[in-house]
């Protein structure tokens, strides 16, 4: 048994120097930084709040007086836990509901009152 493993690691040692390639078990280490499930569960999670979130952000900054606090906002996204990003979602949407709602007088003295 010992003679082949002692052949596969023959062959893949001149495989390695005709191709350039790296070393198989520099490949295996890279393989073990991958990602398991539930990391990758967590991530496609974190990045569909995210892109919930975003068509909000982009509505509410529209006829935001600070945009800048906005830019910052979605900058900050990507290292944001994704029980936050749910709980930003629903403020988002309440928010928009209310800005929906509100009579431009109303809005407009709000923004007034923000640049005194």
């Amino acid at each position: 048994m010992s003679s082949i493993l002692q052949e596969l690691a023959k062959v893949a040692k001149e495989f390695e120097a005709k191709t350039g390639a790296p070393p198989l078990s520099k490949f295996g280490e890279t393989i073990d930084k991958l990602p398991d499930q539930k990391q990758l569960t967590e991530i496609k999670k974190q990045l569909k709040e995210i892109k919930e979130l975003l068509p909000l952000i982009e509505r509410i900054s529209q006829s935001a007086p600070n945009i800048e606090h906005v830019i910052t906002l979605v900058r900050e996204l990507k290292s944001v836990p994704v029980e936050q990003l749910e709980t930003w979602l629903k403020l988002l949407r309440k928010i928009e509901g209310i800005m929906k709602k509100a009579p431009e007088e109303l809005l407009s003295f709000l923004t007034s009152l923000k640049e005194d």
